[in-house]
Order: C-alpha cells, then sequence, then structure tokens
C-alpha cells in the first residue's frame, strides 16, 4: 500500500485559515511538507545545528554526568552511503527529551542536514503562536495531534521525509510517560515502516535522566538541570529491518479483498509495533544494569 502523495496535500488544503495563527500554521506545514525553497535548507540548517549545539553545552554544563553507551550503532547508520531511510524510536521521559538527547550526538553531525532527524512533536504544546511555527517548522518537528490516528498530517509528512531518504525519530509511546513501565507503541510509526517506498533502517534507542530536570505538573515548564547531580544514560540498539516482513505483507495483501487486507495491515503494524516495544524494552532492561553499576542509580 503505497501512501497517497496528495493525501498531505490534501489535508492542508482543508486546514482553517481564519487567525492569523491559523493561516501561519497552514502555510509552515506546506512549506515543511516540500522544504524545496531555497532558503528552506541553510535556515533550517540553521535551527538545527544551533539547538544541537546548544543542547551539547547543556548536557555539559548541567549534568553531573553523561553516559552514552552504542551511540555508533546510530552515526554509523546515518554517515554511511545510504539507499534507505532511517527511523529511530526511544522512549519519552520528559516534554524536553527532544532536543536534549541529540546533544550526545558527536559536533561533525550537528550542520549536515542529511544527519539531522524530522521528528513527530505535539500540536498543542509547540505550535502555539507564529513565531514558534517557523522555529518548530525550521527547526524540523512534525506538528502531531494526539488522538488523530496514524491518517493525520503527521504522518503523511513523516512519510514524505522517508520517501526522501530522511531520518525520522519518533516518540511512539505518544504522550509523556514518567513511570517505570513503558507505554503499549501507538501505531503510526508502524504505518511509516510498511508505507515508506523504501523500508526504513529502525534504530531502537532508550534514555533515563530527564524526568529528573523536567517532571511533569511543575510550576514552570523549564528544564532544571543540577550540575552536581542530574545525570543521563543513553543506550542506542541494534538496526533493526523489516523488509522482509514488508515484503511478505506486500506480496499477500495483493491477493487479498479490501475488507481482508485492512486486517492484514492491523495485525502487520501491531506485530511490529510489537517489536519495537520489545527492542526498546530490552534495552530499558540491560540500561538498569549498567546505570547501578555505574552508581547512577540513586539519581534514575
Amino acid at each position: 500500500m503505497i501512501p497517497d502523495r496528495s493525501r498531505a496535500h490534501e489535508l492542508i488544503d482543508h486546514l482553517p485559515r481564519q487567525t492569523w495563527h491559523e493561516r501561519s500554521f497552514a502555510y509552515w506545514a506546506e512549506k515543511q511538507l516540500v522544504a524545496n525553497d531555497s532558503w528552506w535548507k541553510p535556515l533550517s540548517t540553521a535551527v538545527v545545528g544551533t539547538a544541537t549545539t546548544t543542547m551539547s553545552l547543556f548536557l555539559r554544563l548541567g549534568f553531573r554526568k553523561v553516559v552514552v553507551d552504542d551511540l555508533h550503532k546510530l552515526t554509523d547508520v546515518l554517515e554511511r552511503e545510504r539507499n534507505r531511510p532511517i527511523v529511530t524510536v526511544a522512549n519519552h521521559e520528559s516534554t524536553a527529551d527532544d532536543p536534549i538527547i541529540w546533544g550526545v550526538m558527536p559536533a561533525r553531525l550537528w550542520w549536515k542536514p542529511d544527519c539531522t532527524r524530522w521528528t513527530l512533536g505535539a500540536r498543542e504544546l509547540l505550535y502555539k503562536h507564529p513565531i514558534l511555527n517557523a522555529f518548530f517548522a525550521l527547526g524540523q518537528t512534525i506538528p502531531t495531534v494526539r488522538g488523530d490516528g496514524i491518517y493525520q498530517l503527521a504522518v503523511e509528512i513523516g512519510l514524505r521525509k522517508l520517501n526522501e531518504n530522511k531520518w525520522v525519530h519518533v516518540f511512539p509511546e505518544g504522550r509523556v510517560n514518567q513511570e517505570a513501565q513503558m507505554l503499549r507503541f501507538k501505531w503510526g510509526v508502524g504505518r511509516m515502516i510498511m508505507e515508506a517506498e523504501r523500508t526504513p533502517i529502525v534504530v531502537p534507542m532508550f534514555f533515563t535522566g530527564t524526568k529528573q530536570i523536567m517532571p511533569l505538573r511543575q510550576k514552570v515548564p523549564v528544564p532544571r538541570p543540577n550540575p552536581l547531580k542530574s545525570t543521563l544514560y543513553m543506550k542506542v540498539g541494534d538496526a533493526m529491518d523489516f523488509a522482509p516482513l514488508v515484503g511478505e505483507w506486500k506480496a499477500a495483501r495483493a491477493k487479498l479483498s479490501s475488507e481482508e487486507a485492512v486486517r492484514l495491515d492491523e495485525q502487520v503494524r501491531i506485530a511490529i509495533v510489537d517489536q519495537l516495544w520489545g527492542s526498546v524494552n530490552s534495552l530499558k532492561i540491560e540500561s538498569a544494569v549498567k546505570i547501578q553499576k555505574l552508581g547512577l542509580d540513586d539519581n534514575q
């Protein structure tokens, strides 16, 4: 099931444009979808590069210790000559996870557009004002509406970026979760993996430490690191290849009725997100052992 390339434009065409804010949002949604204006690449690179540089300094100055295991499993995939897009998935500890976690990336990648992520972010939290609309659009943060399902504009834009061979990061829990157990993963990432023209390489990740500096329901939603106490731990997992599964799905789907195909689509989406959840959860279990060994558990 190849995504309908006109669907994203149709969704943008139907966006409300009654107020200045609504017109601004629709404008930037279209610019983000296409991203081919001569000014887009330098401005977007400046926003993303500056944010990543700032987050690197933030981690160095605001945290007592930052430990990252196996980052090369991501950077190797990003830097090699590739003919397939990349999807990364991770748990979601705080509203500041992105961009904070990307401060761990090596400096050589901060200003390289092909090695910077697109990500899905909550529209109601980020796209609140025309100036913020411009900032987050150029910052490659795709506005997502919780509860709008897997056929919403955000997923269509995510698919577009994958079809352009880009890197898309997703927090599949769908919201911030500071509990011990990870939430069930949402199906949107499954749809993107299934319907991308070239099946993405998927890299799972797990991190912890951001919920301590930005707990939910604090009065002022600003990260508050303690350079004498705050710690961040991240672990990157092995790349996952869903191409065989997606190939089998496409072959089987071609022989089914429309109703049967819909049921199969759902089964395959569930199978993919279940595998993703299992991979991230395994990283979480491994991380707990390492965190205890390093003596970081008092702050986690």
